[in-house]
């Protein structure tokens, strides 16, 4: 199978269609850790499961053709890690800092189309 055979295109264009289709479910996970950090609800674990999650789009992103997104997500991992074990402490610097790379983050995932 060669990269232009019509089926393995047709192939990696459901690929790109089912990872955008995704990504609203992501972002919910992502905005669902965020909140549960920001509410003080387990905040170890959120910012676990906040770096853990823009650990996921910053690998996929660029691959399915949302390198915009696969980036910011990559903003908000380094912001994030640095911080786990320290969550119950976090300054406001750093929940200003993670407020906006979730935020940049939000607004670089594209449509669903």
């Amino acid at each position: 199978m060669s990269i232009t055979d019509p089926a393995f295109l047709a192939f990696l264009e459901q690929q790109r269609v089912d990872y955008r289709a995704s990504l609203p479910a992501r972002w919910l996970q992502i905005d669902s850790h965020w909140r549960q950090l920001l509410s003080g609800e387990a905040p170890e674990q959120a910012l676990d499961g906040l770096e853990r999650c823009a650990h996921g789009l910053a690998g996929s992103g660029a691959t399915f053709g949302c390198a915009a997104m696969g980036d910011a997500a990559r903003l908000l991992e380094l912001t994030a890690d640095p911080l786990r074990g320290s969550a119950h402490a976090l300054s406001p610097e750093s929940l200003a800092a993670l407020t906006q790379a979730v935020e940049a983050l939000q607004r670089s995932l594209p449509d669903a189309n």
